[in-house]
């Protein structure tokens, strides 16, 4: 509970604070106005920080066991997030955001006892104060900064910032500093609250206020699971920030060479970069979200290596990005001309017939709805026992679906069905996981799980009306709950637990895809809802 807890409350905080500030955001000229070097075309309000400030303060003050040095850093954190949302508001000077950023860095440095104290050769080298103490305050100010010049598009340096908060997590809890995995978690949970209103195209931007507490949280707890740990390599934070880095970096030499002020704003990122080579606005997200899962699992895989090998990975990280984003721009390539030579080059008349939309669509929603039968049907032939609070649950949820299904009749599925049909899904996976698997019983099993994820898949990309569809947000989730569990040391689960992870998020998106369905009548959905909801009360006592 000291990881799940503070996680939860971050965000749910964080989701209901959003639209209480975004009403003040207006009366407060706190909005983001269209521009040259802005995607949006309207006023947006930049209160995802202020938000976020709130849940990332409730999820650790009520949960967390906070120490001394704790109270310190979300001091600090809380200074910088001041100072960001003054800029928000009043377009501070830069010099003023930097006296701001410099005395929240040396409350944690002084205050905290948070620094780049150590690096890692052979063994650990400690440092002297006179250079470890500039070190780390060029290391937190470069960090804040670097987060703060990355945020250009919806989600992006959210999303970042999520996976990279989960990376610190697992390194700080496999180090043994639980209060440093504990606020990671919470910061992440914030995060997460955060980014359902601020993928593209967002409602919601985060404002220097979310960027600069966002980038100096990771700064600071990165140190701690690193520095405090004695067991991880003192640069894997270099190596888990490595692409804000490079691109604050790269357009810093460029302004300067070009005769420029490195905080005169321009169009040379990486994510601009991107747009002109073609991607879309939701394309470049997801493309910077995976460079940044692969940072993410090659940190973890390096973790325990000398500082010397990490740096040396980073600088090819380096060499390999600018090299293929400049030879990209040289040549004129273009991803969606590539991409629609590639598809032409690869389809055939008969498969361009087969895959046609209106061909498809009917038969995969029909897909998604035989294989979410046959799952629940098959947990069901195994469940052999019920605890008396499962029990209670299938009852009221029971209850509220046959009550539903008399007063609403034909009308669509009401929130509380909806959330009554996740919960069954949730319980069915809990009951699967428990289970031991018959050989025939598990292939069959995967079959429909499988299936379901392929039909998902399908009905996803041919649906016309676009009801439900996969945006980058998802894409961080997914990796976070399947492929992070799966990692050797990571946080302990349950037995079975990264594959029930596995199987709850493919079913909870085929449940999605199946409740968005408008050729289902609604009135089959409810009677399924009751009909395995039955089978899973009355089973155990046959």
């Amino acid at each position: 509970m000291l990881y799940v807890l503070p996680f939860l409350l971050a965000m749910v905080i964080t989701m209901l604070m959003l639209p209480v500030w975004g009403r003040l955001a207006a009366r407060w000229h706190i909005v983001d106005q269209p521009g040259e070097r802005k995607m949006h075309k309207s006023p947006i309000p930049r209160i995802g920080g202020f938000a976020m400030v709130i849940g990332v303060a409730v999820g650790a003050l009520a949960v967390v066991p906070l120490e001394a040095r704790d109270r310190y850093c979300l001091l600090a954190a809380g200074l910088v997030a001041l100072f960001g949302g003054l800029d928000d508001r009043f377009d501070l000077d830069y010099r003023l955001k930097l006296i701001g950023q410099l005395l929240a860095a040396a409350i944690v440095v002084f205050g905290a006892n948070v620094g780049i104290h150590e690096i890692t050769l052979d063994d650990r080298v400690p440092l002297p104060e006179w250079l470890s103490i500039p070190l780390s305050l060029l290391f937190l100010v470069g960090i804040t900064n670097a987060i703060n010049l990355a945020d250009g598009l919806d989600g992006l340096a959210g999303g970042m910032m999520f996976l990279t908060l989960c990376a610190i997590a697992m390194l700080a809890y496999g180090g043994g500093e639980l209060a440093c995995a504990a606020l990671a978690l919470t910061f992440a949970g914030a995060v997460l609250g955060f980014l359902r209103a601020n993928t593209y195209p967002a409602s919601v931007f985060m404002g220097d206020a979310g960027s600069q507490l966002l980038g100096f949280a990771v700064g600071v707890l990165s140190l701690r699971a690193t520095q405090g740990s004695g067991t991880v390599s003192t640069a894997i934070p270099v190596l888990l920030l490595a692409l804000p880095i490079l691109d604050t970096l790269s357009v810093t030499v460029q302004r300067l060479s070009e005769g420029r002020s490195p905080f005169h704003a321009d169009k040379n990122h990486i994510h601009h970069k991107l747009l002109t080579l073609g991607f879309t606005h939701h394309e470049a997200v997801m493309v910077i979200y995976a460079v940044q899962a692969d940072l993410f699992l090659l940190a973890y895989w390096m973790r325990y290596e000398s500082d010397l090998a990490i740096l040396g990975a980073v600088s090819a990280f380096f060499v390999l990005a600018i090299v293929t984003l400049r030879t990209a721009i040289h040549r004129g390539w273009r991803f969606r001309a590539a991409a629609t030579t590639a598809r032409r080059m690869t389809m055939s008349r008969f498969s361009q017939g087969l895959f046609e939309p209106g061909r498809l669509q009917h038969w995969s929603g029909a897909a998604v709805a035989v294989a979410l039968g046959a799952y629940a049907a098959l947990v069901m032939s195994e469940t052999a026992s019920l605890s008396g609070d499962v029990r209670l649950l299938l009852i009221a949820l029971l209850a509220v679906t046959i009550v539903w299904l008399a007063i609403l009749r034909i009308r669509p599925l009401a929130l509380i069905e909806k959330g009554a049909l996740y919960v069954t899904v949730a319980v069915l996976v809990y009951f699967d996981t428990a289970i031991v698997h018959d050989p025939l019983w598990s292939v069959v099993n995967w079959g429909a799980v499988l299936l379901a994820a392929l039909a998902t898949l399908v009905r996803v990309r041919l649906s016309p009306d676009r009801r439900f569809e996969l945006n980058s947000q998802d894409l961080i989730v997914l990796f976070v709950a399947l492929v992070v569990p799966s990692l050797p040391g990571s946080m302990a689960l349950p037995h079975g637990g990264a594959i029930g992870i596995a199987k709850l998020v493919v079913l909870f998106y085929a449940t999605e895809v199946l409740v968005s369905r408008t050729e289902l009548p609604v009135v089959w959905l409810r009677v399924g809802i009751a009909t395995v909801l039955t089978g899973l009360i009355l089973r155990p006592m046959l």
